[in-house]
């Protein structure tokens, strides 16, 4: 994969009389290689939780990268997660415990080329356990979410299951990380999601992309709505004629749903998309 050299940079805004914005804090974290941010959060005690990958350190070609910092974005500590071969960290939340949950995907451990790595954390970074889910084709795991259950929920998307190229996965796990089921959506071609989010009802919200010829464009928002136990309930397609990825969803006050449009870019090297 090509990848530009660059340490990724936290930036924070703060809103002022003018309704403008002002950088107020801006950090950079990582070492001589490549590294990238993909997820942060807020923590309880103002601080921030920044979840990526690295390749600066850790013991592999490219390892899950970990990074807590105080209000003001200085370093509290670092962690990087993986074995001897490329394992990335997509997705992190602070977790009811205090500790961290991590998900992204591992070419270091499990069945498969990649399957998706669940990384559980203590409040100071330190491994509580992992597991990985998949076959033996490529599995990833983009977004996780701590349910109502104490257990977590993530999407991503997998070629050793389901109908198509690639179909939107979906994990439900216990607290302690262990399959309660799966599920897959979509059919023929390349499809994914990207982000996931419990709903108020206790079912689940799912955005990503579908290169089925239900939507308008080649690659088309895709947005799922299943119940608790994964069944889908309804789906929507947005998007122009153009290439359309969901990048973000999140239930809003009203019950209804918002989602962030992003880019799509196709890793050259595997096939994979990034």
């Amino acid at each position: 994969m090509k990848k530009l050299n660059l340490i990724f940079a936290i930036i924070f805004l703060q809103s002022i009389q003018s309704s403008a914005q002002v950088i107020t804090f801006e950090k950079t974290y990582g070492g001589p290689s490549s590294d990238f941010g993909y997820s942060v959060q807020q923590t309880d005690d103002g601080g921030y939780i920044i979840g990526g990958v690295t390749r600066s350190f850790g013991a592999g070609s490219w390892d899950v990268y970990l990074v807590k910092t105080d209000v003001n974005g200085d370093t509290l500590w670092t962690k990087t997660y993986g074995g001897t071969d490329w394992d990335e960290g997509g997705s992190v939340q602070q977790t009811s415990d205090g500790g961290y949950i991590i998900t992204g995907w591992t070419n270091s451990f499990g069945a498969g080329y990649y399957d998706v790595y669940l990384v559980k954390t203590e409040v100071n970074g330190n491994t509580l356990w992992t597991k990985t889910f998949g076959g033996t084709n490529y599995d990833l795991g983009f977004s996780v979410q701590q349910t109502d259950d104490g257990g977590y929920i993530i999407t991503g998307y997998t070629w050793s299951f389901g109908a198509g190229e690639s179909d939107v996965y979906l994990v439900k796990t216990d607290a302690n990380g262990d399959t309660l089921w799966t599920k897959t959506y979509v059919g023929t071609s390349y499809n994914w999601g990207n982000s996931v989010q419990q709903t108020d009802d206790g079912g689940y919200i799912i955005a990503g992309l579908t290169e089925e010829s239900i939507g308008a464009g080649d690659h088309d928002v895709y947005l799922v709505k299943t119940e608790a136990n994964g069944d889908t309930l309804w789906t929507k397609t947005y998007g122009g004629t153009s290439s359309d990825l969901g990048y973000s969803v999140q239930q809003t006050d009203d019950g209804g749903y918002i989602i962030a449009d992003g880019r799509i870019v196709l890793e050259q090297d595997t096939g994979m998309f990034i």
